[in-house]
C-alpha cells in the first residue's frame, strides 16, 4: 500500500501531461479496492460459528400458558370456524326463511344486526342455496315436510341448524312430531322452548308499563261503564264471547268491536285499544283458548293501559301469576258464577281503595325516565325491588324467561355460547297437541254451568 501512494506521489511531481480528473478518480478506485481486501480480511479471523440471538420476549411460565389456552378460543380456519369446544365464531350468519312466514320483515338480502353476540345475519328465501345457510326457519314447523334434512351438516367442518316457531295456540296451529325434526323448537310456551321461548312480550317495555302509574285517575275513568271488551273474533275456542254476553246482562260493559258491539268509537283491532283501555277501570283480556302460557298482546295493550286486566286461568291454562304481580289481576275462574264475579266488580269499581290497591305495584318511588335508559337485567332488578324477588313472574315466569331480543339472535347467542355437539346430541319432541295443552272447547261457560248447578 506505501509503494502504491509513493508511486502516485511521483506521478503527480512529474508534470506530466494528465489531467487533475484521471489523477483523483484512480485515487477513489483504489481506496476502495484497499477497502474490499482489508474488511475480507477481518472477515476470515472471525470464527464461523452461529451466536444465538437473545428472545426479548418474555417467557410465560406453564399456569399461565395453560390459562391463556383456556380462555382464548382456538379459532378453526373455513367457513364455519368454531373454537376449541365447537362454539361458533362466526359473526355474520345467512338465515333462509324456508315457509316465507316473515315476509316483508325479512327482504332478500337484509341484514339484521345482533348487539347480544355483537353478529349480524343476512335474510334469504332462496332455498337453492341450502348448502350455505346457516339456519333454516319454518313457521309452524309445516316446513318439515319439504326441508331436506339429509343434506344439512353438523360437525367440526359445518354447522347447519333448523328452527321450527309459533305464537299462536295448540288449537290454531300445527302439533305432534314434526316439530322434533328440528333442532330447535321456539314457541310462546315457557318450558318447552329450545333454547328461548318466543312471545308476545318485549319486557323492557312491560317492565315499564307495568311500573309507569296511570295516565287517568281513578276519578276521570269513564262514567258510563266499568268495564271495555275490543274482540273481532266472535267464535272463539273457549266460548269467551258466551262468557261476556252473559256478563253484559249483569253489569255494564262497553264493546267497540264486532262482537256484541254496543257501542262506536273505537276500532276491532288493537291500533286504537289503548285509547280506549285506559279511559275504563277494568279491561276484557281473555285469550281465545285457554293453553299453557297462551298469553298475548291483549294482556300487554291492557297492562300498557294502566287499567285492571281481567284475565282467564284455570289449572295453569294459563298461570297468570308468570306474568302479573299478585293481586294485579281478575280471573274470572275464581268465581262460581258470573253474578258473583259482576258484584265483585262493582264493589271494587265503586271503591277507590279497593280499586288501587290492585294497582299497588305502580306506587314506588322509581324514576321512570331513569328507568328506560337502563338495560334489561336492571330493570329486572328495580321490578324485584318493587315487586319482591320470590315473584313467580320473575322467578319461574316471562320475566326471567324472555330476553326480549329478535329470534335469529337469540339462536345464534346461543349456538355461540353452546358447542354444537351438546345442541346436536339434545332430545327434540314433539309439540304436544290441544287436548294436553288447553281446556276444552267452551271451557268458560262450562265452568260457570258446572258451578250453578
Amino acid at each position: 500500500m506505501r509503494l502504491m501512494i509513493r508511486h502516485l506521489l511521483s506521478l503527480i511531481r512529474s508534470r506530466r501531461r494528465t489531467s487533475c480528473l484521471f489523477i483523483i478518480s484512480s485515487c477513489l478506485s483504489i481506496t476502495f479496492i484497499l477497502f474490499i481486501i482489508n474488511h475480507d480480511q477481518q472477515a476470515e479471523n472471525i470464527p464461523n460459528k452461529i451466536v444465538p440471538r437473545e428472545d426479548k420476549q418474555p417467557k410465560l411460565s406453564n399456569n399461565l400458558t395453560a390459562f391463556i389456552q383456556k380462555t382464548i378460543p382456538i379459532q378453526r380456519k373455513g367457513t364455519w370456524p368454531i373454537d376449541e369446544k365447537g362454539r361458533s365464531l362466526k359473526t355474520n350468519f345467512l338465515v333462509l326463511d324456508w315457509t316465507g312466514f316473515f315476509g316483508s320483515g325479512a327482504n332478500e338480502g337484509e341484514v339484521i344486526q345482533c348487539p347480544s353476540s355483537n353478529t349480524t345475519f343476512t335474510w334469504t328465501h332462496q332455498q337453492s342455496r341450502i348448502d350455505e345457510v346457516d339456519f333454516i326457519v319454518s313457521h309452524d314447523g309445516q316446513g318439515s315436510g319439504g326441508i331436506p334434512f339429509d343434506r344439512l351438516h353438523l360437525n367440526n367442518d359445518q354447522q347447519q341448524y333448523t328452527m321450527a316457531f309459533v305464537i299462536e295456540s295448540e288449537v290454531h296451529s300445527l302439533t305432534g312430531d314434526a316439530w322434533a325434526r328440528f333442532n330447535f323448537k321456539m314457541t310462546y310456551n315457557l318450558d318447552d322452548s329450545y333454547p328461548e321461548p318466543a312471545t308476545y312480550f318485549d319486557i323492557n317495555t312491560f317492565i315499564i308499563d307495568l311500573l309507569t302509574p296511570s295516565s287517568i285517575s281513578f276519578e276521570n275513568k269513564e262514567q258510563q261503564a266499568d268495564i271495555v271488551w275490543i274482540i273481532s273474533n266472535c267464535n272463539a275456542h273457549n266460548g269467551r264471547e258466551g262468557f261476556v254476553e252473559r256478563l253484559m246482562q249483569e253489569i255494564k260493559v262497553d264493546s267497540y268491536g264486532s262482537c256484541l258491539n254496543n257501542r262506536r268509537g273505537y276500532g276491532a283491532r288493537m291500533t286504537d285499544n289503548i285509547d280506549a283501555y285506559k279511559k275504563y277501570k277494568f279491561v276484557i283480556a281473555i285469550e281465545n283458548s285457554n293453553c299453557v302460557d297462551y298469553v298475548t298482546e291483549k294482556l300487554v295493550k291492557a297492562v300498557e293501559s294502566g287499567s285492571i286486566p281481567i284475565v282467564a286461568g284455570l289449572n295453569n291454562h294459563p298461570d297468570y301469576r308468570r306474568y302479573m304481580p299478585e293481586h294485579s289481576y281478575i280471573n274470572i275462574f275464581n268465581y262460581s258464577s258470573i253474578k258473583d264475579l259482576a258484584n265483585d266488580l262493582k264493589r271494587i269499581g265503586n271503591n277507590k281503595t279497593l280499586y288501587e290497591s290492585y294497582l299497588w305495584y305502580k306506587k314506588h318511588n322509581k324514576d321512570i325516565s331513569k328507568l328506560k335508559e337502563l338495560s334489561l337485567n336492571d330493570k329486572l332488578k328495580y321490578l324485584a325491588d318493587i315487586i319482591g324477588s320470590n315473584a313467580t313472574m320473575i322467578i319461574n315466569g316471562i320475566a326471567g324467561k324472555e330476553k326480549s331480543e329478535n329470534k335469529i339472535c337469540k339462536l345464534i347467542r346461543f349456538v355461540r355460547q353452546t358447542p354444537w355437539q351438546d345442541i346436536a346430541t339434545h332430545k327434540s319432541t314433539g309439540r304436544v297437541g290441544s287436548d294436553t295443552a288447553c281446556l276444552p272447547r267452551k271451557s268458560i261457560l262450562t265452568h260457570f254451568n258446572s258451578k250453578h248447578t
